[in-house]
Parts: C-alpha cells; sequence; structure tokens
C-alpha cells in the first residue's frame, strides 16, 4: 500500500504443537493475534488484541485518540508519571495488570511466564497447572487484590477491520513458485495485514470540571442579583406604601381635632360691663387673656351697641 504497514506472514500451521489437554493458554484456533498500543504501555494481546486468520487479507484502519481525565475530587484517574515496571516509564493499565499477575504467579508458584517482566526464574510445562490456578483465582478476586485506576492521560487507538480472500487463482500459482510451497499450504497458512491511518490527525476527548470555582461564585453572584435583590427593592416599596398609608390615615384623624381646637378658640368671647370698664381702666377681664388682639374691635363695637340700646 501506498501508506502504513504491509506484512505479509506465513503461521506454519505444522509446527503447531499437538494439543493433550486444554489449558488457559491452549489455542485452538490458527492464525495471529495483533494489538495496536502506545509504546507507553507494554502489550496485553490475550485480552485487548484481535485476530486475523490466514487465507485473508485484513485491513486495519486506525484513528489515534487521545483521552484525558481529571484527578481527585472531580475523577478517579491515576497520574502516569508512576512506573509500574521496568522498560515502562509510565503508568497504564495494561502494566498494572502485568504486574498483578506475576506477583500473583510468582507468590503461587515461585516462577513467572516468558511475557510477565522480572528476573524470576521461567516457569516450566510442569508448573502450567499451578499458573492456570493462579491466574483463575486473581480473576475471580474483587478489585481491592488488583486495583488499576484509569491513568489520567491515555493514548488508545480506533479500530475498523475489513477483510478479503486471498490468494486468488494468478496470485496462488505466482506465490507458489515464488516460495516453493503448494497452492493448498498457501491458502492454509499465508496472510496478509495492512494497519494504516485514516487520517493524519487524532481525536481529543478531555474531561473538564462541570463547575470551576470562577463559574461557581459568578452563577451564585447572578442568581443573588436577579431574585434576592429583585425581593429586597419590592420589600422597600411595600414598606414605602405602607408608610405613606399610615401617615396619611394619621393625617385626616388628627386634622378634625386641630380645626375644633382652632373653632374654640375663635369662639371664645369676653363679655364685662362698661361701667366696669370707666371705673377700672386697668381691669382685664380673665376670659380675655385668651382673646386675640384681632377681636378688640369686636368687644368695643359689642358694647357700644348694648349702651344704645339701654
Amino acid at each position: 500500500m501506498g501508506n502504513g504497514l504491509e506484512i505479509m506472514l506465513d503461521i506454519q500451521q505444522d509446527e503447531y504443537l499437538p494439543i493433550w489437554k486444554e489449558t488457559n493458554e491452549t489455542s485452538l484456533e490458527a492464525g495471529i493475534r495483533v494489538q495496536i498500543h502506545s509504546q507507553d504501555e507494554p502489550p496485553y494481546i490475550h485480552q485487548l488484541g484481535f485476530g486475523v486468520s490466514p487465507g485473508f487479507q485484513t485491513f486495519v484502519s486506525c484513528q489515534e485518540q487521545r483521552l484525558t481525565y481529571l484527578p481527585q475530587p472531580w475523577g478517579n484517574c491515576r497520574s502516569t508519571s508512576d512506573q509500574m515496571i521496568p522498560g515502562y516509564a509510565t503508568y497504564s493499565i495494561s502494566a498494572c495488570r502485568l504486574r498483578c499477575e506475576t506477583r500473583e504467579v510468582l507468590r503461587e508458584c515461585n516462577c513467572r511466564m516468558v511475557h510477565m517482566p522480572g528476573t524470576a526464574d521461567i516457569c516450566t510445562p510442569s508448573n502450567i497447572k499451578c499458573v492456570d490456578k493462579a491466574l483463575a483465582l486473581l480473576q475471580k478476586s474483587t478489585g481491592d487484590t488488583c486495583p488499576c485506576e484509569t491513568p489520567c492521560n491515555l493514548t488508545r487507538y480506533g479500530k475498523e477491520l475489513s477483510m478479503v480472500k486471498i490468494p486468488s487463482k494468478g496470485s496462488a500459482r505466482y506465490l507458489s513458485r515464488k516460495y516453493d510451497k503448494t497452492e493448498e499450504y498457501i491458502r492454509d497458512n499465508f496472510l496478509v495485514l495492512d494497519v494504516f491511518f485514516e487520517a493524519l490527525n487524532y481525536e481529543t476527548i478531555e474531561q473538564k470540571k462541570a463547575y470551576d470555582v470562577a463559574g461557581l461564585l459568578g452563577d451564585i453572584g447572578g442568581q443573588m442579583g436577579l431574585f434576592i435583590g429583585a425581593s429586597i427593592l419590592s420589600f422597600l416599596e411595600i414598606l414605602d406604601y405602607v408608610y405613606e398609608v399610615i401617615k396619611h390615615r394619621l393625617q385626616r384623624l388628627l386634622r378634625p381635632q386641630k380645626e375644633e381646637k382652632k373653632q374654640q378658640q375663635t369662639a371664645t368671647i369676653a363679655t364685662v360691663d362698661l361701667q366696669d370698664i370707666k371705673t377700672n381702666k386697668d381691669y382685664i377681664p380673665p376670659e380675655a387673656t385668651s382673646i386675640p388682639s384681632s377681636h378688640f374691635e369686636d368687644i368695643s363695637f359689642s358694647q357700644t351697641s348694648r349702651s344704645r340700646g339701654g
């Protein structure tokens, strides 16, 4: 192909070991397993790999994805700077699981499998039952035995697979002459794997905080300004209205009393005899002390009218 990786493989089924008894490591299929992973994490093919069958050309279209998770208290990820196994400087879920499996097998069997990291002795075929038992116990145990958190930074590859039948009649004769194999052997053992990127870009998936401190304070301030501020204004307007009503009522109640007192003061008129005034010019009747000076003309006029009448 123009871009990507193209591999033609001969799986050599004639070299497969005969199966005497089924174990966890027994393989009943013909073909290979492939895992596309980052260079920062070890392969975990028996669980994360996909199969490629002989007699087919398999096309694998990849799309890089970069995931970012938040640590505590917003998320539950683990820093990628933690080293789990030798040879890999960053933390990954596959490295964590591989370390747990290695630790469990070493504890039960005092050896390790070929793909497991470490310097312990490689398990012999006589230890396969012990290894299978240890791995089975690990799978049945809860997550407390081997807690593997999600790393805060993770790179994974989305895959889309498609296959076509090989070889064609013309290519079977050509491959038979080129590799000195029969056409039947080529159909049973040859496969072609094409791995390429769908596009020369990557997809970013980032976990963000639902609320940061600035956003939270801004929302609280906005809600307080909208609802609590409007309630205070309404309360003040109600108080002002009640004050005006009480003031108006009090003014209406006090106004008749003031008018009545004023009328009583203007209606008080002193009556004295003319003879008393003439005999005693300094005489001032008691009632006259409450009469305003503006009413003296009325007093003299009323007394004059009385003397004429007499």
